[in-house]
C-alpha cells in the first residue's frame, strides 16, 4: 500500500484473471492456464499449471500498448470465449487474453489503470462493428 494522504492508504491497483492466452513468438496456452495480470505499470501474463510453471512471465510495459479492444469468439461448440486484444507500438507483436467470461471486467480493470480501452464491438478479424 502507498500513502496517499495524511496517513489514508490506498490499495495499489492489481487486477488478477484466469483464461487463456496467445502472443506470436512467445506462447500460446489455452483457459486456464494463464493469469492475467494488470496493473498501471504493465501486463503480466503468467503460466499456471506444471508445464508452464517454469516459464513467463511475459510481460507488456503500459508504455508499449497502444489500443486494447475484446470480440468474441465463436465455436461450433461451447465453450464460447472472449478475447481481449493487446495492441502494441510494434505492428508485428499481439497480445491476446483469452476469458471464459464476458471480458467487460477485464476491460473496465485495464481503463481503471489508464490503458486506451475502444469499447466498440470489434468483429472476429478485429475491425469494429458500425
Amino acid at each position: 500500500m502507498e500513502d496517499t494522504d495524511n496517513g489514508i492508504f490506498a490499495p495499489a491497483l492489481r487486477y488478477e484473471f484466469i483464461g487463456g492466452g496467445y502472443s506470436n513468438y512467445r506462447f500460446q496456452a489455452g483457459p486456464p492456464w494463464i493469469r492475467f495480470v494488470v496493473t498501471p505499470e504493465q501486463l503480466e501474463f503468467h503460466g499456471r499449471g506444471l508445464n508452464l510453471f517454469h516459464i513467463g512471465p511475459w510481460i507488456v510495459p503500459r508504455s508499449e500498448v497502444k489500443e486494447v479492444f475484446s470480440k468474441r469468439r465463436r465455436h461450433l461448440l461451447p465453450p464460447i470465449v472472449w478475447e481481449v486484444e493487446i495492441v502494441t507500438t510494434d505492428p508485428s507483436v499481439w497480445w491476446t487474453f483469452w476469458s471464459p467470461h464476458h471480458s467487460g471486467p477485464v476491460l473496465l480493470s485495464m481503463e481503471e489503470c489508464g490503458y486506451p480501452v475502444d469499447w466498440t464491438p470489434h468483429n472476429w478479424a478485429g475491425m469494429p462493428i458500425e
